[in-house]
């Protein structure tokens, strides 16, 4: 550059800015951007249908037991060791799937955010 010329760059602010910052999930998150709320919305649905998952297992086990005594004839009155069938039933069936499905529902909801945290991290 001779004669004391210098050479100058004319841009928008958010070009520069643009250019210098890398774009971060956690950035769009953190600033609530519509991007970051769709992401956020994702992790919520996976949570939820993992839920819903959970909760129609329960359901299912907790609703089949008096369904399985009203249908079958006699088993209301039915006694194993003493103790009603029933109770052996909720004791032995109902109440171990039950905590089995919680432990379940636990584990996958932390794999689904440690995914989301991932997917968070790298970008």
């Amino acid at each position: 550059m001779s004669g004391g010329r210098q050479r100058v760059v004319v841009e928008h602010p958010r070009a520069r800015q643009a250019r210098v910052t890398r774009w971060s999930v956690a950035r769009d998150i953190g600033e609530q951007t519509e991007l970051g709320e769709l992401f956020v919305r994702s992790l919520v649905r996976a949570q939820l249908r993992q839920a819903l998952r959970a909760a129609g297992i329960v359901l299912v086990i907790v609703a089949g037991g008096p369904l399985l005594l009203a249908g079958v004839p006699g088993a209301a009155r039915l006694r194993l060791l003493g103790l009603p069938a029933s109770w052996l039933l909720l004791a032995l069936c109902v109440q171990p799937v039950w905590i089995a499905t919680a432990f379940w529902q636990v584990r996958r909801a932390e794999r689904i955010e440690e995914e989301f945290a991932r997917v968070v991290e790298r970008s």
